[in-house]
């Protein structure tokens, strides 16, 4: 005996409409109707047939997603995010990823993503206003969603609260006394990485504070080891470090330790996402937390509404972000105790001495 829509709706007490929406990932249900409608199909072990619904929708129940590399924790989160959301709904995902975020490798790869029948697409790559609102009237046939881009872009966008996270992160050093600040932002390209760095310069400046130093980095370890490295070269000083990643903290760490710099006690370091592995560095680090999963699960709920709409509205959402505090900031001492170096230092000149 065939299973039918007809079926599906009696038990669940809906009509077939409601049905065809709940399986086709419409986001016009009741989360209550929803629930009966696939608790009745699980009962009754209803398959949709999917190829019907593509045929009756002229297009696949398929979200693309643009991204940076995958080595990148907050990429990956996000990718994930978008992934878990477009299953929940009834929707399959494929990726493209882009190497370097020029708006000629986003067009190859928006290319892929129509020839898969997508119906949305999702950018997690830096542009600027210009050209994410180029591509939206190049292809105004698709429904876009970008996560990268500044907040006065006439675009669908979901992010992050940069600002706020950015001025958590200042604030939280400034009063624990700190007085020269080295700041490690991301691409220059990035418009996250450009307001976390204006808010952190606009706080600073509210007291008087200005950093001691830039460094560029690429979101990678690396960037922020070499940073360091560079700073203490150039005798640099530097009591405390805004970073703009976690990741890029972990390079910073790693640089301090092989420089004899102890954290917190003679620089304290912040970071900002709190990807998983952060309570674990050594010392534990201080950051500001995102939610990469929510942004990806937001920017698919985003696509599909936009999607649903006539004449959508611009949807811009700021996912709320907190002050995670951990081990790698104290309070700025001007004579800090070294209990442990002094320990260790006495115990090398007591090896240096002659027997007594």
């Amino acid at each position: 005996m065939t299973i039918t829509f007809k079926d599906v709706a009696k038990l669940a007490g809906v009509s077939t409409q409601t049905v065809s929406r709940v399986t086709n990932g419409s986001i016009n249900v009741s989360e209550n109707t929803r629930n009966r409608v696939n608790k009745a199909i699980k009962q009754l072990g209803y398959i949709p047939n999917k190829s019907a619904q593509m045929l009756s929708r002229s297009k696949s129940n398929v979200i693309g997603l643009i991204t940076l590399e995958m080595s990148l924790h907050g990429a990956a989160l996000i990718a994930n995010g978008i992934r878990l959301q477009a299953h929940d709904m009834g929707y399959g995902t494929v990726f493209s990823v882009v190497n370097a975020p020029s708006l000629d490798n986003i067009q190859t790869s928006i290319h892929e993503l129509i020839s898969q029948q997508v119906t949305c697409i999702i950018l997690n790559v830096p542009l600027t206003a210009s050209a994410a609102e180029q591509l939206v009237q190049q292809y105004p046939h698709l429904h876009f969603v970008f996560i990268d881009v500044p907040e006065e872009s006439q675009v669908h966008y979901v992010c992050c609260d940069h600002k706020k996270g950015a001025q958590l992160a200042a604030q939280h050093l400034l009063d624990t006394k700190h007085q020269h600040f080295l700041l490690i932002t991301g691409p220059q390209e990035s418009s996250a990485s450009n307001s976390r760095y204006q808010t952190w310069l606009s706080v600073l400046a509210n007291t008087n504070q200005h950093p001691v130093a830039t460094h560029i980095g690429n979101w990678q370890a690396d960037s922020g080891y070499l940073a360091i490295r560079d700073a203490v070269a150039n005798q640099i000083k530097f009591d405390a470090v805004l970073v703009a990643n976690d990741q890029m903290a972990l390079g910073v760490l790693r640089a301090l330790n092989e420089l004899g710099i102890e954290v917190p006690s003679q620089v304290s370091v912040i970071g900002f996402d709190d990807i998983n592995d952060s309570a674990y560095f050594n010392p534990p680090l201080t950051t500001v937390k995102q939610h990469f999963l929510d942004i990806g699960k937001e920017a698919v709920i985003i696509g599909l509404q936009s999607d649903e709409q006539e004449t959508p509205m611009l949807i811009h959402k700021n996912l709320d972000v907190t002050l995670v505090h951990r081990k790698s900031t104290a309070p700025r001492t001007d004579n800090p105790y070294q209990k442990e170096s002094l320990i260790r230092l006495l115990d090398e000149i007591k090896r240096q001495l002659p027997d007594a």
